[in-house]
């Protein structure tokens, strides 16, 4: 039997109950998960997570293009910072892209014993459940919330794909994480856009994420792309 299983913040990642092999989902919603989904779909060739600033730094040496932030703000050697938009210019459709945040790099890193590792927004909701469908693993969400803060819109996504892949594809559940997730997401479906006005770090970022951008990303299933975690790559999975 397949089960889904979500771990609200980093901190709990390592006391995860999952067995055997599994698929970890992470998301983060403001803003990694969502612009990585934007800039593969967009034509970027390829992601690459780097934690560390000065790998980053010497990265932009060798000629990479960088986008790194940390706290919200695009840090002074980057070309880029971390909203989806600032992903869509011509000059990088086939490029790979080195990459640098404050919360959604660590989740990634430590999600080394995952069978595999999607990459999960709202953009691409369906297309990451019906990926794992298809699949024999079970899952676990991992929400890259705040600085090791459980925070709402992380949460929120948790409910909805564990709410499909529940009620659509007949995995199980007797994680009381997704059970208050489910719960939540059943709260704020039927307005998505009011009830993230709740989420601290929308407002924490509001210097950075427009009203258009906060509607882009709370956008369903816009995106069929589903980045794959692969040698060191954020890639379009196959």
């Amino acid at each position: 039997m397949k089960t889904v299983e979500v771990c609200l913040s980093p901190k709990l990642y390592s006391e995860k109950l999952t067995e055997g092999g599994f698929i970890t989902v992470i998301t983060d919603i403001f803003r990694a998960t969502t612009s990585v989904v934007a800039a593969l779909d967009y034509g970027i060739k390829a992601i690459l997570p780097v934690a560390d600033l000065e790998r980053a730094r010497g990265l932009k040496r060798q000629g990479y293009v960088v986008a790194a932030e940390r706290e919200g703000i695009k840090l002074d050697f980057a070309d880029i910072g971390n909203s989806a938009t600032e992903f869509f210019h011509p000059e990088l459709i086939g490029k790979t892209i080195a990459y640098s945040t404050t919360n959604g790099v660590k989740a990634i890193n430590m999600s080394s014993d995952a069978q595999e590792v999607l990459l999960g927004a709202f953009m691409n909701l369906s297309a990451v459940a019906e990926r794992l469908s298809k699949k024999e693993e079970s899952v676990v969400i991992f929400c890259s919330g705040w600085k090791n803060k459980v925070n709402l819109e992380d949460t929120l996504f948790a409910g909805a794909l564990a709410t499909l892949m529940t009620e659509k594809y007949g995995y199980t559940t007797n994680c009381d994480s997704a059970h208050l997730a489910m719960d939540l997401w059943q709260i704020a479906r039927n307005d998505l856009f009011s009830y993230i006005e709740k989420s601290s770090h929308r407002h924490r970022l509001a210097h950075v994420i427009s009203k258009e951008l906060v509607e882009y990303t709370f956008t369903l299933d816009s995106s069929k792309m589903v980045p794959v975690f692969r040698g060191g790559l954020l890639v379009a999975g196959d």
